[in-house]
Protein backbone atom coordinates (compact mmCIF):
# COMPACT_ATOMS: atom_id res chain seq x y z
CA UNK A 1 0.00 0.00 0.00
CA UNK A 2 2.77 2.16 0.93
CA UNK A 3 6.06 0.39 -0.48
CA UNK A 4 9.68 2.19 -0.72
CA UNK A 5 9.94 1.69 -4.36
CA UNK A 6 13.56 3.72 -4.14
CA UNK A 7 16.31 5.36 -1.61
CA UNK A 8 18.18 8.23 -3.24
CA UNK A 9 21.82 9.40 -1.98
CA UNK A 10 23.82 11.37 -3.64
CA UNK A 11 25.48 9.23 -5.93
CA UNK A 12 22.00 7.95 -7.12
CA UNK A 13 21.85 11.34 -9.20
CA UNK A 14 24.31 9.76 -11.86
CA UNK A 15 22.11 7.12 -12.39
CA UNK A 16 20.42 6.89 -15.75
CA UNK A 17 18.36 3.74 -14.85
CA UNK A 18 16.47 6.42 -11.97
CA UNK A 19 16.13 8.66 -14.17
CA UNK A 20 14.58 6.55 -16.69
CA UNK A 21 12.74 5.04 -13.96
CA UNK A 22 11.50 8.60 -12.79
CA UNK A 23 10.48 9.83 -16.61
CA UNK A 24 8.07 6.66 -16.32
CA UNK A 25 6.66 7.48 -13.14
CA UNK A 26 5.57 11.02 -14.11
CA UNK A 27 4.82 10.16 -17.53
CA UNK A 28 7.50 12.74 -19.11
CA UNK A 29 7.88 10.74 -22.58
CA UNK A 30 3.96 11.37 -22.60
CA UNK A 31 4.43 14.88 -22.30
CA UNK A 32 7.18 15.60 -24.48
CA UNK A 33 5.18 13.41 -27.35
CA UNK A 34 2.15 15.83 -26.87
CA UNK A 35 4.48 18.95 -27.00
CA UNK A 36 6.15 17.89 -30.03
CA UNK A 37 2.56 17.45 -31.64
CA UNK A 38 2.05 21.46 -30.94
CA UNK A 39 5.61 21.96 -32.42
CA UNK A 40 4.30 19.93 -35.56
CA UNK A 41 0.84 22.30 -36.08
CA UNK A 42 2.51 25.27 -34.76
CA UNK A 43 6.38 26.42 -35.77
CA UNK A 44 8.38 28.69 -33.95
CA UNK A 45 6.70 28.35 -30.63
CA UNK A 46 10.21 29.31 -28.56
CA UNK A 47 7.60 29.25 -25.30
CA UNK A 48 7.59 25.69 -25.64
CA UNK A 49 11.18 24.62 -25.21
CA UNK A 50 10.89 22.85 -21.80
CA UNK A 51 14.80 22.75 -21.02
CA UNK A 52 15.45 26.33 -21.07
CA UNK A 53 12.42 26.62 -18.72
CA UNK A 54 13.85 24.29 -16.31
CA UNK A 55 17.50 25.74 -16.59
CA UNK A 56 15.57 29.01 -15.62
CA UNK A 57 13.36 27.71 -12.84
CA UNK A 58 16.39 25.54 -11.46
CA UNK A 59 18.43 29.23 -11.56
CA UNK A 60 15.51 30.92 -9.21
CA UNK A 61 15.22 28.04 -7.28
CA UNK A 62 19.56 27.79 -6.20
CA UNK A 63 19.10 32.00 -5.79
CA UNK A 64 16.58 32.31 -3.46
CA UNK A 65 17.81 29.16 -1.52
CA UNK A 66 18.35 29.87 2.49
CA UNK A 67 21.53 30.26 3.94
CA UNK A 68 20.39 28.16 7.24
CA UNK A 69 19.98 24.71 7.20
CA UNK A 70 16.56 24.72 9.12
CA UNK A 71 14.99 26.56 6.53
CA UNK A 72 16.73 25.23 3.27
CA UNK A 73 14.79 21.30 4.63
CA UNK A 74 11.50 22.91 4.26
CA UNK A 75 12.02 25.18 1.02
CA UNK A 76 13.80 21.84 -0.76
CA UNK A 77 10.88 20.14 0.48
CA UNK A 78 8.22 22.98 -0.79
CA UNK A 79 9.88 23.37 -4.12
CA UNK A 80 9.44 20.07 -4.83
CA UNK A 81 6.64 20.21 -6.96
CA UNK A 82 6.45 24.18 -7.95
CA UNK A 83 7.52 23.50 -11.58
CA UNK A 84 4.15 24.13 -13.51
CA UNK A 85 4.47 21.25 -15.85
CA UNK A 86 3.94 18.36 -13.00
CA UNK A 87 5.09 15.40 -15.35
CA UNK A 88 8.62 17.22 -15.49
CA UNK A 89 9.31 17.04 -11.43
CA UNK A 90 11.29 14.21 -12.72
CA UNK A 91 13.77 16.64 -14.66
CA UNK A 92 13.46 19.09 -12.43
CA UNK A 93 14.17 16.78 -9.14
CA UNK A 94 17.36 15.13 -10.04
CA UNK A 95 19.12 17.99 -12.33
CA UNK A 96 18.13 21.02 -8.77
CA UNK A 97 16.15 20.00 -6.25
CA UNK A 98 17.87 17.05 -5.53
CA UNK A 99 21.12 18.21 -6.04
CA UNK A 100 20.58 21.64 -4.22
CA UNK A 101 19.67 19.32 -1.17
CA UNK A 102 22.34 17.46 -1.17
CA UNK A 103 24.23 20.12 -1.36
CA UNK A 104 22.86 21.23 1.77
CA UNK A 105 23.06 17.68 3.38
CA UNK A 106 25.58 15.92 1.88
CA UNK A 107 24.98 12.12 3.47
CA UNK A 108 21.23 12.89 3.30
CA UNK A 109 18.44 10.78 1.99
CA UNK A 110 15.39 11.18 -0.53
CA UNK A 111 13.44 8.01 -0.04
CA UNK A 112 10.18 7.21 -2.46
CA UNK A 113 7.79 5.57 -0.99
CA UNK A 114 4.51 4.83 -3.20
CA UNK A 115 0.83 5.30 -2.26
CA UNK A 116 -0.90 2.45 -4.40
CA UNK A 117 -3.68 2.71 -6.89
CA UNK A 118 -6.10 0.08 -4.93
CA UNK A 119 -5.82 2.06 -2.33
CA UNK A 120 -7.18 5.21 -3.97
CA UNK A 121 -9.94 3.21 -5.81
CA UNK A 122 -10.93 1.65 -2.71
CA UNK A 123 -11.25 4.28 -0.41
CA UNK A 124 -12.77 6.80 -2.83
CA UNK A 125 -15.41 3.94 -4.13
CA UNK A 126 -16.05 3.71 -0.46
CA UNK A 127 -16.74 7.57 -0.23
CA UNK A 128 -18.76 7.31 -2.81
CA UNK A 129 -21.13 4.92 -1.27
CA UNK A 130 -21.37 7.13 1.34
CA UNK A 131 -22.25 10.20 -0.85
CA UNK A 132 -24.99 7.92 -1.86
CA UNK A 133 -26.47 6.22 0.96
CA UNK A 134 -26.76 10.33 3.32
CA UNK A 135 -27.75 12.01 0.17
CA UNK A 136 -24.39 14.17 -0.13
CA UNK A 137 -24.34 13.75 -4.23
CA UNK A 138 -27.67 15.07 -4.24
CA UNK A 139 -26.76 18.12 -2.11
CA UNK A 140 -23.84 18.48 -3.85
CA UNK A 141 -23.46 17.48 -7.59
CA UNK A 142 -19.90 19.25 -7.94
CA UNK A 143 -19.18 15.04 -7.38
CA UNK A 144 -16.82 15.44 -4.37
CA UNK A 145 -17.41 13.29 -0.82
CA UNK A 146 -18.33 13.58 2.45
CA UNK A 147 -16.06 15.76 4.85
CA UNK A 148 -13.76 16.73 2.11
CA UNK A 149 -12.88 20.20 3.43
CA UNK A 150 -12.00 18.64 6.81
CA UNK A 151 -8.61 17.17 6.27
CA UNK A 152 -9.56 14.43 8.02
CA UNK A 153 -11.03 11.64 5.71
CA UNK A 154 -9.37 8.05 5.66
CA UNK A 155 -7.47 8.93 2.25
CA UNK A 156 -5.30 11.03 4.52
CA UNK A 157 -3.92 8.55 6.42
CA UNK A 158 -0.93 7.44 4.79
CA UNK A 159 0.21 11.52 5.01
CA UNK A 160 -0.97 12.19 8.37
CA UNK A 161 0.95 9.16 9.62
CA UNK A 162 4.26 10.58 8.06
CA UNK A 163 3.77 14.06 10.71
CA UNK A 164 4.63 11.66 12.87
CA UNK A 165 8.08 10.16 11.54
CA UNK A 166 8.73 14.24 10.87
CA UNK A 167 8.00 15.66 14.25
CA UNK A 168 6.69 13.33 16.84
CA UNK A 169 9.66 12.88 18.93
CA UNK A 170 10.30 16.05 20.70
CA UNK A 171 11.54 19.02 20.07
CA UNK A 172 13.18 17.45 17.17
CA UNK A 173 12.64 17.29 12.71
CA UNK A 174 13.77 14.35 11.44
CA UNK A 175 12.42 14.92 7.92
CA UNK A 176 10.16 16.96 5.85
CA UNK A 177 7.93 15.36 2.76
CA UNK A 178 5.78 15.60 0.13
CA UNK A 179 2.96 14.46 -1.78
CA UNK A 180 3.61 14.70 -5.41
CA UNK A 181 1.28 13.95 -8.72
CA UNK A 182 2.59 10.55 -9.70
CA UNK A 183 1.44 9.15 -5.65
CA UNK A 184 5.40 9.01 -4.86
CA UNK A 185 5.83 10.83 -1.55
CA UNK A 186 9.33 12.76 -1.41
CA UNK A 187 10.61 12.15 2.05
CA UNK A 188 13.75 14.00 2.77
CA UNK A 189 16.05 12.87 5.28
CA UNK A 190 18.56 15.37 6.44
CA UNK A 191 22.14 14.18 8.07
CA UNK A 192 21.19 15.97 10.79
CA UNK A 193 18.28 16.93 13.43
CA UNK A 194 16.46 20.42 13.71
CA UNK A 195 15.53 21.40 16.98
CA UNK A 196 12.14 23.31 17.26
CA UNK A 197 10.67 25.46 20.26
CA UNK A 198 6.99 26.88 19.89
CA UNK A 199 8.44 29.27 23.30
CA UNK A 200 12.09 30.58 23.15
CA UNK A 201 12.55 30.24 19.50
CA UNK A 202 12.10 33.72 18.70
CA UNK A 203 10.40 36.49 20.88
CA UNK A 204 7.33 37.10 18.64
CA UNK A 205 4.07 39.24 19.23
CA UNK A 206 1.98 35.65 19.10
CA UNK A 207 4.44 34.30 21.68
CA UNK A 208 4.39 37.11 24.60
CA UNK A 209 0.15 36.37 24.19
CA UNK A 210 1.02 33.07 25.19
CA UNK A 211 3.51 33.79 28.28
CA UNK A 212 0.46 35.47 29.96
CA UNK A 213 -0.88 32.10 30.38
CA UNK A 214 2.66 29.97 31.04
CA UNK A 215 1.72 29.21 34.84
CA UNK A 216 -1.77 27.25 33.35
CA UNK A 217 -1.33 23.34 34.22
CA UNK A 218 2.20 24.49 34.30
CA UNK A 219 5.00 21.83 36.11
CA UNK A 220 7.15 24.81 37.15
CA UNK A 221 9.55 24.74 34.79
CA UNK A 222 11.97 27.72 34.38
CA UNK A 223 14.72 29.04 32.44
CA UNK A 224 17.02 28.71 34.53
CA UNK A 225 16.48 24.78 35.03
CA UNK A 226 18.28 22.26 33.41
CA UNK A 227 15.23 20.12 31.33
CA UNK A 228 13.23 23.31 29.76
CA UNK A 229 9.26 23.30 28.91
CA UNK A 230 10.19 19.27 28.71
CA UNK A 231 12.62 16.65 28.34
CA UNK A 232 13.90 16.40 24.80
CA UNK A 233 15.92 14.24 22.41
CA UNK A 234 19.55 15.56 22.09
CA UNK A 235 20.02 16.96 18.68
CA UNK A 236 23.13 14.44 17.80
CA UNK A 237 21.65 11.52 19.85
CA UNK A 238 19.07 11.43 17.12
CA UNK A 239 20.33 11.89 13.99
CA UNK A 240 18.05 10.41 11.55
CA UNK A 241 19.97 9.03 8.79
CA UNK A 242 21.46 7.06 12.04
CA UNK A 243 17.63 6.09 12.94
CA UNK A 244 16.32 4.59 9.41
CA UNK A 245 15.85 1.28 11.02
CA UNK A 246 13.04 3.58 12.55
CA UNK A 247 11.82 4.81 9.43
CA UNK A 248 11.57 1.80 7.80
CA UNK A 249 9.98 -0.16 10.33
CA UNK A 250 7.67 2.92 10.58
CA UNK A 251 6.77 2.77 6.78
CA UNK A 252 5.82 -0.67 7.26
CA UNK A 253 3.80 -0.41 9.66
CA UNK A 254 1.72 2.91 7.90
CA UNK A 255 1.11 0.34 4.62
CA UNK A 256 -0.20 -2.83 7.12
CA UNK A 257 -2.69 -0.35 8.59
CA UNK A 258 -3.60 0.71 4.97
CA UNK A 259 -4.09 -2.59 3.76
CA UNK A 260 -5.89 -3.05 7.47
CA UNK A 261 -8.47 -0.27 6.49
CA UNK A 262 -9.50 -1.37 2.65
CA UNK A 263 -10.26 -4.71 3.95
CA UNK A 264 -13.31 -3.27 6.42
CA UNK A 265 -16.13 -3.74 3.52
CA UNK A 266 -18.33 -1.12 6.11
CA UNK A 267 -17.37 2.44 3.95
CA UNK A 268 -19.28 3.98 6.64
CA UNK A 269 -16.81 1.76 9.44
CA UNK A 270 -13.68 2.30 7.36
CA UNK A 271 -14.17 5.98 7.58
CA UNK A 272 -14.59 6.19 11.28
CA UNK A 273 -11.35 4.58 11.94
CA UNK A 274 -9.56 6.62 9.23
CA UNK A 275 -11.08 9.59 10.84
CA UNK A 276 -10.61 8.66 14.42
CA UNK A 277 -6.86 8.08 13.92
CA UNK A 278 -6.18 10.77 11.70
CA UNK A 279 -7.01 13.17 14.69
CA UNK A 280 -5.52 11.12 17.33
CA UNK A 281 -2.46 11.90 15.07
CA UNK A 282 -3.16 15.85 14.58
CA UNK A 283 -3.63 15.78 18.33
CA UNK A 284 -0.61 13.87 18.96
CA UNK A 285 1.25 16.48 16.86
CA UNK A 286 -0.06 19.26 18.58
CA UNK A 287 0.40 17.46 22.00
CA UNK A 288 4.14 16.87 21.06
CA UNK A 289 5.24 20.67 19.40
CA UNK A 290 3.23 22.91 21.72
CA UNK A 291 5.45 24.00 24.80
CA UNK A 292 3.02 26.07 26.57
CA UNK A 293 1.65 23.77 29.21
CA UNK A 294 -1.92 24.65 28.25
CA UNK A 295 -2.20 23.88 24.69
CA UNK A 296 0.10 20.73 24.98
CA UNK A 297 -2.02 19.19 27.96
CA UNK A 298 -5.57 19.75 26.32
CA UNK A 299 -4.29 18.19 23.11
CA UNK A 300 -2.85 15.08 25.16
CA UNK A 301 -6.52 14.62 26.79
CA UNK A 302 -7.58 14.71 23.29
CA UNK A 303 -5.40 12.53 21.77
CA UNK A 304 -6.59 10.03 24.42
CA UNK A 305 -10.07 10.58 23.88
CA UNK A 306 -9.67 9.83 20.37
CA UNK A 307 -7.67 6.60 21.50
CA UNK A 308 -10.24 5.39 23.55
CA UNK A 309 -12.62 5.79 20.56
CA UNK A 310 -10.22 3.72 18.90
CA UNK A 311 -9.94 0.89 21.28
CA UNK A 312 -13.91 0.93 21.56
CA UNK A 313 -13.52 0.58 17.45
CA UNK A 314 -10.83 -2.47 17.05
CA UNK A 315 -12.91 -4.34 20.10
CA UNK A 316 -9.96 -3.77 22.68
CA UNK A 317 -12.31 -2.54 25.00
CA UNK A 318 -16.08 -1.88 25.87
CA UNK A 319 -16.34 1.30 26.78
CA UNK A 320 -14.45 4.55 25.79
CA UNK A 321 -14.41 5.51 29.90
CA UNK A 322 -12.37 2.39 30.68
CA UNK A 323 -10.22 2.52 27.70
CA UNK A 324 -9.37 6.01 28.28
CA UNK A 325 -7.83 4.85 31.17
CA UNK A 326 -6.62 2.16 30.66
CA UNK A 327 -4.38 4.36 27.77
CA UNK A 328 -2.66 5.94 31.09
CA UNK A 329 -2.42 2.60 33.52
CA UNK A 330 0.65 1.36 34.38
CA UNK A 331 0.17 -1.72 33.84
CA UNK A 332 -0.83 -1.20 30.51
CA UNK A 333 1.60 1.31 29.40
CA UNK A 334 4.55 -1.24 31.15
CA UNK A 335 3.28 -4.34 29.66
CA UNK A 336 1.63 -3.80 26.41
CA UNK A 337 3.50 -0.29 24.98
CA UNK A 338 6.80 -1.14 26.31
CA UNK A 339 6.40 -4.73 24.60
CA UNK A 340 5.91 -3.20 21.43
CA UNK A 341 8.04 -0.28 21.18
CA UNK A 342 11.45 -2.95 21.98
CA UNK A 343 11.31 -4.21 18.19
CA UNK A 344 11.84 0.09 17.24
CA UNK A 345 16.07 -0.47 16.42
CA UNK A 346 18.47 3.00 17.23
CA UNK A 347 18.36 5.47 19.71
CA UNK A 348 14.70 6.20 18.47
CA UNK A 349 13.63 3.54 20.19
CA UNK A 350 15.89 3.89 23.37
CA UNK A 351 14.15 7.34 23.64
CA UNK A 352 11.12 6.33 22.65
CA UNK A 353 10.90 3.74 25.63
CA UNK A 354 12.47 5.94 27.92
CA UNK A 355 9.39 8.46 27.83
CA UNK A 356 7.41 5.76 28.92
CA UNK A 357 9.33 4.67 31.80
CA UNK A 358 10.14 8.38 32.49
CA UNK A 359 6.26 9.27 32.53
CA UNK A 360 4.88 6.63 34.76
CA UNK A 361 7.92 7.90 37.31
CA UNK A 362 6.81 11.05 37.00
CA UNK A 363 3.13 10.18 37.37
CA UNK A 364 3.93 8.22 40.52
CA UNK A 365 5.87 10.93 42.20
CA UNK A 366 2.78 13.69 41.54
CA UNK A 367 0.35 10.86 42.84
CA UNK A 368 -1.35 11.15 39.46
CA UNK A 369 -3.79 7.41 39.18
CA UNK A 370 -5.46 7.05 35.26
CA UNK A 371 -8.74 8.68 37.28
CA UNK A 372 -7.08 11.08 38.50
CA UNK A 373 -6.25 12.68 35.28
CA UNK A 374 -9.72 11.21 33.97
CA UNK A 375 -10.80 13.58 36.04
CA UNK A 376 -8.60 16.75 34.72
CA UNK A 377 -9.83 16.05 31.56
CA UNK A 378 -13.41 15.75 32.30
CA UNK A 379 -13.37 19.45 33.42
CA UNK A 380 -12.90 20.53 29.95
CA UNK A 381 -16.45 20.84 30.27
CA UNK A 382 -16.12 22.87 33.51
CA UNK A 383 -15.75 21.99 37.05
CA UNK A 384 -19.39 21.58 37.78
CA UNK A 385 -18.62 17.61 37.23
CA UNK A 386 -20.47 14.39 38.90
CA UNK A 387 -20.91 14.19 42.37
CA UNK A 388 -17.28 13.20 43.89
CA UNK A 389 -15.12 14.40 40.75
CA UNK A 390 -14.39 17.59 41.99
CA UNK A 391 -13.91 16.59 45.64
CA UNK A 392 -11.10 14.22 44.38
CA UNK A 393 -9.46 17.32 42.55
CA UNK A 394 -9.33 19.43 45.23
CA UNK A 395 -7.34 16.56 46.79
CA UNK A 396 -4.84 17.30 44.68
CA UNK A 397 -1.82 19.93 43.81
CA UNK A 398 -2.82 20.42 40.21
CA UNK A 399 0.57 19.79 39.00
CA UNK A 400 1.39 17.66 35.47
CA UNK A 401 4.39 16.89 34.84
CA UNK A 402 5.19 18.11 31.51
CA UNK A 403 6.79 15.07 30.13
CA UNK A 404 3.92 13.03 30.86
CA UNK A 405 2.12 14.69 27.55
CA UNK A 406 5.09 12.72 25.37
CA UNK A 407 3.59 9.54 26.13
CA UNK A 408 1.54 10.53 22.55
CA UNK A 409 3.97 8.88 20.15
CA UNK A 410 4.42 5.91 21.78
CA UNK A 411 0.51 5.14 22.10
CA UNK A 412 0.30 6.26 18.39
CA UNK A 413 3.51 3.80 17.29
CA UNK A 414 1.57 0.96 19.37
CA UNK A 415 -1.32 0.69 17.25
CA UNK A 416 0.19 1.27 14.30
CA UNK A 417 2.01 -2.15 14.95
CA UNK A 418 -1.53 -3.31 15.67
CA UNK A 419 -3.85 -5.31 12.88
CA UNK A 420 -6.59 -3.50 12.59
CA UNK A 421 -9.51 -5.93 12.24
CA UNK A 422 -13.31 -4.96 12.69
CA UNK A 423 -14.69 -7.81 14.01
Amino acid sequence: MFQVLRKVDYDSLFDKELASWLDNQFQTKIAEQQQEQIKDKIEGLKFLDETAKMQKWGMELKKHAPKSLEESLFYICKSSTTYPYQNYVSRTSLSYTWPLFFEKFPLGQIWLPKISKRWWDEIWRGEKQIAQKTGYNAKHPEGFHPQEASGLQAENFPLTALNTLACGIYPLILCDYIHTSADIVFIYIPDRAFKHSQMIEGRTLFQEILWKIHHVFDDQWTFDGSRGPKTGANINFMNPIKQLGYFDGFLSQVSNRMSDIIAISDPFIREQLGMTINRAICDAQLCVTCELPYISKVFFFSCLDKLANLMVLLNMEANEIEAWKRLADEQFLNKEVLTTLKDIPGNAGEYLRWIIKHALEEMKFDDLSPQDLRDIRNSHHGYKLRPKTFERLMEKTGEINNDITLIVTPLILFFLSKKWKIK
